[in-house]
């Protein structure tokens, strides 16, 4: 399993809510197809509660948890990259130091590589966020979305194509 920090073919997919539906998850994948041996991008669009925010992917305080994406990696499949933006910096009364958040609307990504010998047709992969909301005053126990993002693979010959870009469009992968 490779830790990351979700996605439908041509539409989002949402995640059931937490505790007063305070994170919503939609996923995205690149393009409509992928070639044996090729790469797809994956998206999680995130969208936070307002007066809610989750904690980043580095901690500055030790009694919290860090999201954290995961994605299940098996013969066919293989993460190349992990994309997380930077976070917010905020200081809440419940702790000591500075904490890197996430607030409102955020994207994360993930470049995938399918192998050659992956089957054609449509395709699962399997992954699961992990994450702790918190408020301005406490934090609500922590919390893991699992997913099953569908994706298509095609033969070489056929053309593929972007979909998506608008989300896309937010994660500089390197």
């Amino acid at each position: 399993m490779f830790a990351l920090v979700c996605f439908p073919l041509l539409m989002g997919f949402s995640s059931g809510g937490t505790e007063g539906e305070v994170l919503d998850v939609k996923t995205y994948v690149s393009h409509d197809g992928v070639h044996p041996g090729g790469k797809i991008d994956v998206a999680f669009l995130l969208d936070i509660t307002p007066g809610w925010h989750i904690n980043g992917p580095e901690l500055t305080d030790q009694f919290l948890i860090a999201c954290t994406l995961m994605i299940e990696e098996d013969d066919n499949v293989e993460v190349d990259e992990i994309y997380y933006p930077v976070p917010e910096t905020r200081t809440y009364s419940f702790s000591e130091v500075e904490l890197q958040v996430y607030e409102g609307k955020v994207v994360l990504g993930a470049r995938i590589h399918v192998s050659d010998t992956i089957p054609q047709g449509k395709n699962m992969l399997k992954a699961s966020f992990l994450y702790q909301a918190c408020d301005d005053v406490s934090c609500l126990a922590p919390e893991t979305l699992e997913f099953e993002i569908p994706f298509q693979v095609v033969p070489a010959a056929k053309e593929v194509n972007k979909i998506n870009q608008d989300i896309f469009s937010q994660i500089k992968f390197r």
